[in-house]
C-alpha cells in the first residue's frame, strides 16, 4: 500500500480529529489548573518542619510519581466503581473526569517537587523582610514569596503542561474521545495507520509548537 495523501488531508480536517484535540486541551487545561492549587498545600507540607505533614507529603508524592499514568488511569476508571458502586450509577462520573482524576494525582505529585524547590529558593531573609512590614503569615506568603516562587518555577510548569499535552494520548484505554481514540476506530474502520497516524502525530506538533512559543515568550519576559 501507497501513502494516500487524500486520505491524510481528510483526516487532518476531520470534524472527530478537531473535537479530539478540543477534548485534550480542555483535560490538560483542566488538570493544570486543579493541579497547581492541589501541589502548593502539598509543596507546603515537603518543606514543613512537622514530621507528620513532612511524611504524608512525601509518601503522596513517592506514590504517584512512581505509579503508570496508564495504571492509574485504569484504577481509577475501573477500579473506583468496584470499591465505590454508587459511581456506576453516577452520570457525572465519564471517561473525562476519570481522566481529570487520575491526570491531577499524578501531575500535582510532580509539580509539588518543581514547587517545593522554587520555594526553598526564595531566601528566608524575604519572610522576615515581609514580617517587618507588618504582614502576617498568609500575606507574606501569598504577596512575597508565591510571586517570587513562581517566576521561578514558571518555566518548568510550563513544561509539565506540555508534557500533559502528549500524556492525554493514554486516555485512550478508558474510551475518552481525544485524539488518539479517534485515530483508533478510523483505524479499526479502515485499516490505514500510516495516514492517521500521520495526522494525529500533526495536531500534536502543532498544539506542542504553539505551547512551546508560548514558553519562550514567557520566558524572554520574565528574563
Amino acid at each position: 500500500m501507497t501513502f494516500d495523501l487524500a486520505l491524510f488531508l481528510s483526516a487532518l480536517q476531520s470534524t472527530a480529529m478537531l473535537k479530539g484535540a478540543g477534548v485534550a486541551i480542555l483535560l490538560s487545561a483542566v488538570v493544570q489548573l486543579v493541579s497547581f492549587l492541589l501541589c502548593l498545600p502539598v509543596a507546603l507540607a515537603l518543606n514543613s518542619p512537622k514530621r507528620g505533614r513532612n511524611l504524608a507529603a512525601q509518601i503522596y508524592v513517592w506514590l504517584f510519581r512512581a505509579s503508570p499514568l496508564i495504571l492509574v488511569l485504569l484504577i481509577v476508571w475501573n477500579g473506583a466503581p468496584q470499591l465505590i458502586p454508587a459511581l456506576l450509577k453516577a452520570n457525572w462520573y465519564t471517561p473525562f473526569v476519570a481522566a481529570a482524576i487520575s491526570f491531577t494525582l499524578v501531575t500535582a505529585a510532580y509539580m509539588a517537587e518543581v514547587m517545593r524547590g522554587a520555594l526553598r529558593a526564595i531566601g528566608p531573609g524575604q519572610m522576615d523582610a515581609a514580617k517587618a512590614l507588618g504582614l502576617t503569615n498568609a500575606q507574606a506568603f501569598f504577596l512575597v514569596i508565591l510571586p517570587q516562587a513562581l517566576r521561578i518555577a514558571l518555566p518548568s510548569l510550563v513544561n509539565e503542561f506540555i508534557n500533559l499535552i502528549k500524556l492525554t494520548s493514554l486516555a485512550y484505554v478508558i474510551s475518552l474521545r481525544e485524539i488518539m481514540a479517534v485515530v483508533n476506530d478510523a483505524i479499526a474502520a479502515s485499516f490505514r495507520f500510516v495516514e492517521w497516524y500521520c495526522a494525529a502525530l500533526v495536531y500534536y506538533l502543532v498544539i506542542v509548537s504553539i505551547l512551546m512559543v508560548i514558553q519562550g515568550l514567557i520566558q524572554r519576559r520574565l528574563g
